[in-house]
């Protein structure tokens, strides 16, 4: 069982979004991480959809992936799309602290980035929370509401609140929207942000590895310690008898685990503010070579050719993206807007949070109610009906909230800019 696939409460899934709105008003768009949220948001829904359709159906898109063995690598390990999530959260969301500091200007308010987050995270959540519980889960488990109402609103409950990722109890999202618990990491990080990034502002290296060191650290406890929590989510989850691997694994998801990804993300945004001036045509080609190493060793460990690394396989998979993440972004090579701002990605990268709000509940819908004969045919179909279903989030929910305040900020004679007009807002 791979990181961040086993969810309780009886099902599988593992990726969120985040405050751009205030980060692009005051640094501008960034090409290159809006085609990075683009690549990461559809690598974990085309994971998402051959895991969940395997076996399950003859799906020749899925057998047509498993074939190649370098197309089965990639996609099958799709859940590390979340990592790159994680990753951009922490470039974006702590420039605007830099950018303060390096102008001699006062921290940016606390209570206006609570405000902005909410704003850009919380409309979409809670109407995609309510299709869940009142849609899709009269849709695929009709019986639920009826034999298990207390587990329902129990679950609704923690999910309003973003805590159904701290028990087994609800942290499967009714096995119908596992994808769910890295919202609930990333609200976690909000509410810490204003502090995290006041090390970052006088230490960053020294800050980036201690939250790293706090990130092994918790992976080593989770493995072969924490027994009172183990113990805990053991008698939380007895209903469904998880087995003590499941439950380490649980633990080893927790945020402390990827207070790692965040601080490697915010050092690559850090030098992307600090380096104002585009690479050379000498030094682009010197970090596409980077990028491309690093992307090399990402498939070899991925692949199975770092057996040595045992536990500690993933800090390999870490460092080679954030190397990568650097190399692409932070000295703004001129490769990287070529190949990451192409307009497609651009688009999914616009609706991406939509996309993983409503992907894997799709793919369970999908799987009940369209045709099993429909072939090469299935695929695509559900690939145009997530993009439907995410640009229609987007435009008439994400869109109008992200809009508000600038609409109150502005005056009658000042033009709109596209960060308010929101055509190119999107998540962190």
């Amino acid at each position: 069982m791979t990181a961040g696939s086993l969810r309780f409460g009886g099902g599988i899934a593992p990726p969120r979004a985040a405050d751009v709105e205030g980060v692009r008003r005051e640094i501008g768009y960034i090409p290159a991480i809006e085609g990075l949220r683009g690549i990461a948001v559809l690598w974990v829904v085309v994971f998402h959809y051959v895991t969940v359709r395997s076996g399950r159906f003859v799906d020749p898109f899925v057998g047509w992936i498993d074939v190649f063995v370098p197309l089965k690598v990639i996609v099958r390990n799709g859940f590390l799309g979340v990592d790159l999530f994680f990753l951009i959260t922490g470039f974006l969301l702590t420039l605007p602290w830099f950018k303060h500091a390096m102008e001699g200007r006062a921290r940016p308010s606390t209570v206006e980035f609570y405000a902005r987050r909410a704003r850009r995270i919380l409309p979409a959540y809670y109407v995609q929370l309510a299709l869940l519980f009142f849609v899709f889960l009269p849709l695929l488990n009709p019986s639920l509401w009826s034999a298990a109402r207390g587990f329902v609103l129990g679950n609704l409950g923690l999910h309003a609140v973003f805590l159904h990722y701290t028990t087994p109890y609800s942290s499967a999202s009714l096995s119908i929207n596992g994808a769910l618990w890295t919202l609930a990491l990333e609200m976690q990080y909000y509410l810490l942000l204003p502090l995290i990034a006041l090390p970052f502002l006088h230490a960053p290296i020294v800050a980036a590895v201690a939250f790293l060191a706090v990130a092994i650290v918790w992976k080593v406890l989770s493995l072969h310690d924490l027994e009172p929590l183990i113990s805990l989510y053991a008698t939380i989850g007895a209903r469904w008898s998880p087995s003590e691997a499941e439950l380490r694994q649980f633990a080893g998801t927790q945020l402390p685990a990827y207070l790692g990804h965040f601080s490697l993300g915010i050092l690559c945004g850090r030098a992307w503010l600090r380096n104002g001036v585009r690479a050379s045509r000498g030094e682009s080609a010197i970090l596409a070579l980077v990028a491309a190493a690093a992307l090399l060793i990402l498939y070899a460990v991925l692949s199975g050719r770092a057996t040595w690394s045992g536990e500690f396989a993933w800090t390999l998979i870490l460092a080679s993206m954030a190397i990568a993440m650097w190399a692409a972004v932070s000295r703004r090579p001129n490769w990287s807007d070529k190949v990451l701002g192409t307009k497609p990605l651009a688009f999914v990268g616009r609706i991406s949070y939509s996309m993983y709000l409503y992907h894997l509940p799709a793919v369970f819908l999908f799987n009940r109610y369209a045709s099993p004969a429909m072939g090469w045919l299935a695929f695509p179909a559900y690939f145009a009906a997530m993009l439907l279903v995410s640009a229609l989030s987007f435009h008439f929910i994400e869109r109008p909230f992200m809009r508000l305040p600038a609409r109150a900020r502005r005056s009658p004679t000042t033009e709109p800019t596209p960060d308010e007009t929101g055509r190119t807002g999107v998540t962190s």
